[in-house]
């Protein structure tokens, strides 16, 4: 079949979504209302009548065209309701626009991608839990920090509520990784909180709280849910609950909450080790995912991709 480029006003979202929704590999980031919030504009390239799709955030700086990786997405790439091979793949980048140049941008776990002339490719981190055993199976796995960080907020009288406000969970992450995180700016804490208002109301989003028992909060995460995943969006917690174990027991309530319509606990893996050990102390595996490098330059120099990598 042939591939099409479509501009944004082209794109019939209808049919898009039914693809996401039903494809072996959609997630909730490729849905048409996520990429509104994250890439509004997005592209996409189309075979047949939507049978597979592939997304295509684009921005331009100084005339140059390219694709990004937008914030708050960790895959996009190739979705398809039927047969997806390397060679499928392949012909998706093959068919991205001769106008668009450049990109650095996730695949999803299911696009296998080789290096060639004009693709480099590497392989990042997904951690993930299967929920599919039973609770105590599930718990056995979890390490003896784990345990013990669990143990001792049960002692400290931590507590754990359904639902907190986006706008209190970003500001508690700001508060505690705020200084750290430099790229992230006032538009992107704005944009976030909108989308996770998106995900509350198109009922794809849940949000746990964990508190002192003088009512302080002191941890709190969102989670976006989706092809029976609970994906971690964004999770938070101050000095007081790093010291009481909050993080671990707020996690563990999540796990022991699971219900039969969510199969895994995606972290979004990490490639910061401090973060990556926390998520695989709960007994969760990694798995990989391709980041594509683009470049149909025959010499691109550093002050351009520099640049474009802001």
């Amino acid at each position: 079949m042939t591939i099409r480029h479509l501009r944004y006003n082209e794109i019939d979202k209808t049919k898009w979504d039914r693809c996401i929704q039903t494809a072996f590999n959609g997630n909730v980031y490729s849905f048409s209302w996520y990429l509104d919030v994250v890439a509004y504009g997005w592209e996409a390239l189309v075979e047949g009548d939507y049978e597979t799709v592939f997304p295509l955030p684009v921005k331009s700086k100084i005339g140059i065209s390219y694709i990004f990786q937008p914030r708050f997405v960790q895959q996009l790439g190739v979705i398809s309701s039927g047969r997806l091979d390397e060679n499928k793949v392949e012909a998706f980048l093959h068919a991205i626009p001769s106008y668009i140049r450049y990109g650095r941008f996730n695949l999803n776990r299911h696009n296998k991608v080789k290096n060639s002339k004009q693709v480099s490719v590497s392989l990042l981190p997904n951690i993930e839990l299967n929920l599919l055993r039973p609770l105590d199976d599930i718990r056995k796995k979890y390490s003896e920090n784990t345990r013990r960080n669990i143990l001792k907020a049960e002692k400290l009288g931590l507590t754990v509520s359904l639902w907190i406000k986006p706008e209190d969970i970003v500001a508690l992450f700001r508060e505690a990784k705020g200084n750290e995180i430099k790229q992230w700016s006032d538009k992107d804490y704005r944009q976030l909180v909108h989308l996770m208002h998106t995900l509350l109301h198109r009922a794809s989003g849940i949000s746990y709280a964990a508190y002192t028992p003088s009512n302080e909060l002191c941890a709190a995460a969102f989670f976006a849910l989706s092809h029976q995943r609970s994906i971690l969006l964004l999770s938070a917690v101050n000095e007081q609950g790093r010291q009481s174990g909050a993080m671990h027991f707020l996690i563990d309530h999540v796990i022991h909450q699971k219900t039969d319509d969510v199969q895994i606990l995606d972290f979004e893996g990490s490639q910061n080790p401090n973060l990556a050990r926390f998520y695989s102390s709960f007994g969760a595996e990694t798995f990989y995912y391709p980041m594509v490098e683009l470049n149909r330059y025959s010499k691109v120099t550093k002050t351009i991709l520099k640049l474009l990598n802001k």
